[in-house]
């Protein structure tokens, strides 16, 4: 599959560069990400420079998973990707720019192109217990929260620790959904 662009709103969504390097460097080692994601940590520049060029890129070859730099205005904010083996969508912006919207657009305008190009007939989000952030993402992009089961995407020590779950199929209407933790 060849890469292209997204729009979303003020957003732009392309291909992570060499240029994302540094603020992909810098982002990802907020302690956040040690607690929620499966990066590598500590998270160095070596770990940006392997994601930019060759994770990206490689996935977008194969066809099996397709990521995007989330830019306004030209600004590197953060990522959103999909993982065609797991029907998984992940997403992270910098500290800085998040709490501004920006997340559900970019969600937003990944889900429309999975469901119009039919790459994917449902889409499943997770995220570990606590991540309230994210959990707020995919509420208001529309999935439906199915519960609490150890996580589908191993973290960095092996551990598949319990994580809530989601889905959102290309025939469910996008409104938020009752029945989510904290609502």
């Amino acid at each position: 599959m060849q890469p292209f662009t997204l729009e979303a709103g003020p957003l732009l969504l392309d291909q992570p560069v060499a240029a994302d390097v540094d603020a992909i460097a810098r982002y990802c080692q907020d302690p956040v990400f040690e607690r929620f994601m499966t990066l590598p940590w500590p998270y160095e520049r070596k770990d940006a420079e392997f994601f930019v060029n060759e994770y990206v890129p490689g996935g977008w070859s194969r066809g099996d998973e397709v990521t995007w730099a989330i830019r306004e205005g030209g600004e590197f904010l953060g990522v959103v990707g999909l993982r065609e083996t797991n029907s998984m969508i992940g997403f992270w912006l910098g500290a800085e720019h998040r709490g501004h919207g920006y997340m559900p657009l970019a969600v937003s305008a990944v889900v429309d192109w999975v469901f119009t190009s039919r790459w994917l007939e449902s889409i499943r989000w997770e995220a570990v217990v606590g991540n309230t952030a994210s959990l707020a993402v995919a509420r208001r992009a529309g999935f439906r929260y199915t519960g609490v089961e150890p996580a589908i995407v191993v973290r960095r020590d092996r551990s598949r620790p319990d994580s809530w779950q989601a889905v959102l199929h290309a025939a469910d209407d996008r409104t938020p959904k009752p029945g989510w933790p904290g609502t």
